[in-house]
């Protein structure tokens, strides 16, 4: 007889071993699961806090370059005011400054002080970056994230990035300043470190190398230039061959300025001036005529050494050769209006430096060829009154309008009164300037009574995104109108008889680099 065994305990132990093994590979996969969930908020706060310490490297980069702009409003100031006591000591008479030797030797002596006072403004920035150590910023908001200065330093530079106070160190001559700025970004308890290292480069000289202002005996004693200061209410009545007659027979005759009379041509003047080893460049000729007696067959390919030719509202309009002013060279411009060419190509090619001024400027073809190079274009705006609002098509804004391409080449300015000038037009401008190379020497300039609210920035094509690369790079703003008129070639003082030649002030855009070392 067979006996039967009840198996029933065995399935049951069975049952419970796969429970207890499933149980134990769950618990393994879900701290797995966590462990890899804490790994990657890890990294996420990492990043998050290497992105904040980024942020603060962006912010305190911008706004040092923004310094240093303000830094080179003020050494222009000082300069000016430096050229200004040598002007009053040379008309004074003192045997100090009564030679051109003297003279030189004080225009060394202004780049001297200059040069240190830039490097002292500059310190003085860090100085107040170091104030800020360990004060936290939030670079998003709602998001537990700072950043913060760690630390600065400062190093003083020669040509071959040697620290100048270091005994070792030969050539003490300053070329660049490294700052480097330690900074931290955190985010949720945990800290990243990177360093900012920005080089200002120190420029070599804070006067002009190619321009230069006159030291005359009748000086204006108000430096301050306005923009009424910019056109001429007064104009000479004595023609300018009247006034050849007169140097003719009276070699010493101090008279610079005359009227282009009905059939005067502005190139016999220039002729004549060049003839008698005078230098056009002291001269300004005035005309209500402007086709007639400057352009005469046509105004491409004009030169004129240099001289200063006045304009007249009424003259203003170019008719010859379909209204170009291609290859318009070696001729200073004011025109006390708006001036309307076709195209501008090739402005500067002469290689001479001019400025040009107009209240308001419509360029209805292009400038670009050779592009806007060693010329200074200025748009000062117009005031205008209730009469003329009410027979205008606009609302009072002044005409600054580029309709075709426009290329900005090597010491090429456009130059323009953003509070007076139409914003339609500047939105324009910031859409289609281009500039002829990467490390073109061109640039444009503006001038507003407020900086803080009013800044002017390059776009993309569609006018959509801001190009604060570009911008920094190519742009200068200034609050003050003095500056604005030196930046963009204008002498800043008001000198009416001839003595000798001093440079003014002017500095290029110091070089700015930025690293970023993690």
């Amino acid at each position: 007889m067979k006996s039967i065994k009840n198996q029933s305990g065995y399935a049951l132990l069975v049952v419970l071993l796969m429970v207890v093994l499933f149980m134990g590979l769950a618990a393994t996969f879900m701290a797995g699961s966590l462990s890899n969930a804490k790994q990657e908020q890890t990294i996420d706060t990492s990043n998050q806090a290497v992105a904040s310490a980024e942020m603060g490297v962006k912010y305190f980069s911008t706004d040092f370059q923004h310094e240093i702009g303000i830094i080179k409003s003020q050494i222009i100031e000082m300069t000016q005011n430096r050229i200004k006591i040598i002007v009053d000591c040379f008309n004074d008479g003192d045997a100090a400054c009564d030679e051109q030797s003297e003279l030189t030797a004080l225009e060394d002596q202004i780049d001297i002080d200059m040069r240190s006072e830039y490097i002292t403004l500059v310190v003085a920035k860090v100085t107040e970056l170091e104030l800020l150590k360990d004060i936290q910023k939030t670079p998003f908001p709602g998001e537990d994230a700072q950043y913060a200065i760690s630390g600065t330093t400062i190093i003083k530079q020669n040509a071959a990035e040697e620290d100048v106070d270091l005994p070792s160190t030969t050539d003490k001559f300053i070329k660049s300043l490294r700052v480097e700025l330690d900074l931290s970004g955190e985010s949720k308890g945990t800290k990243k470190y990177l360093k900012g290292i920005f080089t200002v480069e120190v420029p070599v000289t804070f006067l002009s190398t190619s321009e230069s202002l006159t030291i005359e005996t009748k000086t204006v004693e108000d430096e301050d230039l306005k923009y009424d200061d910019m056109f001429f209410e007064s104009w000479p009545t004595k023609t300018c061959a009247a006034l050849m007659a007169e140097m003719t027979t009276n070699p010493a005759t101090v008279f610079t300025e005359c009227l282009l009379g009905p059939n005067e041509k502005a190139s016999d003047f220039v002729d004549y001036l060049l003839e008698n080893d005078l230098d056009p460049k002291d001269y300004k000729i005035f005309t209500n005529n402007f086709e007639g007696n400057v352009c005469e067959n046509s105004c491409n390919n004009m030169s004129l050494s240099g001289i200063t030719v006045v304009v007249d509202s009424s003259a203003t309009g170019l008719v010859k050769n379909s209204g170009n002013l291609n290859s318009f060279s070696s001729i200073n411009l004011i025109v006390d209006g708006h001036l309307d060419p076709k195209n501008m190509n090739s402005l500067g090619k002469h290689g001479q430096s001019q400025t040009m001024v107009f209240r308001e400027l419509t360029v209805t073809g292009n400038i670009e060829g050779g592009g806007l190079t060693n010329a200074n274009l200025l748009i000062l705006g117009k005031d205008y009154t209730e009469t003329e609002l009410a027979a205008s098509t606009f609302e009072g804004d002044s005409r600054m309008d580029f309709q075709g391409n426009l290329t900005i080449g090597d010491n090429g300015r456009i130059c323009f009164d953003l509070d007076r000038v139409d914003p339609d037009h500047v939105d324009k401008l910031a859409r289609i300037a281009t500039f002829a190379h990467d490390n073109t020497t061109g640039q444009i300039i503006y001038y507003t009574s407020d900086l803080t609210e009013n800044r002017f920035y390059l776009t993309n094509s569609t006018g959509t995104v801001e190009d604060e690369a570009r911008t920094q790079k190519y742009v200068s703003g200034f609050n003050k109108y003095t500056s604005f008129l030196s930046s963009c070639g204008i002498d800043v003082t008001n000198t009416t008889t001839e003595i000798t030649d001093v440079p003014y002030p002017y500095i290029l855009d110091p070089g700015f680099g930025l690293d970023v070392e993690y």
